[in-house]
């Protein structure tokens, strides 16, 4: 991949601390902020409304459970953690160099549509760490002892042992030797189609504000969170070009504004092949490779 003017090491840093200051200086998103629930969810027993405010947050050690309900929940900017029914997930570290949670009881899929050099996403379950290594699509279902790679690649460490793999292949975290099986990556479930809808909404947030933003509409810090207030959820925004989520969706940055449909659908570049997971500086449409993987209806479809 080649280097971006987005989010770097050092950035992240900055953003930490701008994050602290709150209303002084800039405020933005921090690991484990609640961005959407939908029915019945509650952080250490105390319920959820559907109408959040934009600091409604889950605190290291705190945990985030759901009945018949699903919540969205923020990491470092570009991640997104959906949870299902009938699950728990605490969170170990807010950390925005290396945000950490754990999936005690249930499901949840992971979203990551970038993946900073420097940074560290980790998954815990059962007692073994899953570190999230490139963009993609990951799912843990805590039920199954299953950490499975939709898309991406993930690193598994258990009881001494570490297996790295890809897209397509699953392990079982159960005190047994790690081993990598096949499983239907185009399978398809109530949780998996939410995450899509929740994806393709937080593409319009993100089409909305990064073209607010460029047309001189709001505040400007670099790559993070922006508050929508129109959308009552936080956007993603790069710091430069744009890029494709799992699941085919564009996110500009206010400087590639510009290129967004007016009308929210599947860009011109999406509709021609561009490749996802990237950042991409071509013109919109126009063809220009990038390394990385091809977008399609189930997430990214490899092309090496």
């Amino acid at each position: 991949m080649r280097k971006s003017r987005s989010l770097t090491y050092a950035a992240l840093l900055a953003l930490s601390g701008a994050a602290a200051l709150g209303a002084q200086t800039v405020q933005t998103a921090v690991p484990g902020t609640i961005n959407y629930v939908e029915g019945q969810a509650s952080i250490d027993g105390r319920s959820l409304s559907a109408k959040l405010d934009r600091n409604t947050r889950l605190a290291p050690d705190q945990t985030l459970s759901t009945k018949d309900g699903k919540v969205e929940m923020l990491l470092s900017p570009g991640v997104f953690v959906r949870q299902g029914s009938n699950s728990e997930i605490r969170l170990v570290s807010d950390r925005l160099v290396n945000p950490a949670i754990d999936v005690i009881r249930g499901d949840a899929i992971v979203e990551v549509d970038q993946k900073l050099k420097d940074a560290r996403i980790d998954v815990l379950e059962h007692g073994a760490t899953a570190s999230l290594l490139k963009a993609g699509l990951y799912r843990f279902d805590s039920d199954q002892n299953r950490v499975a790679v939709i898309d991406g690649k993930v690193r598994v460490s258990q009881d001494g042992q570490s297996k790295e793999f890809g897209r397509g292949k699953q392990v079982a975290v159960n005190g047994e030797p790690l081993k990598t099986v096949s499983f239907d990556r185009k399978a398809e479930d109530d949780l998996y189609r939410w995450s899509s809808v929740r994806s393709g909404y937080l593409a319009q947030a993100n089409e909305a504000t990064a073209r607010n933003i460029y047309l001189g509409y709001g505040p400007y810090w670099g790559a993070g969170w922006y508050w929508n207030p129109a959308f009552g959820a936080w956007s993603w925004l790069p710091g430069d070009g744009f890029f494709y989520s799992p699941f085919g969706y564009p996110f500009y940055s206010p400087g590639y504004a510009v290129y967004a449909p007016y009308r929210f659908g599947a860009s011109p570049a999406f509709r021609s092949g561009f490749r996802g997971g990237v950042v991409n500086r071509g013109r919109v449409g126009g063809g220009v490779p990038a390394r990385g993987l091809a977008a399609g209806p189930h997430g990214f479809r490899g092309r090496r």
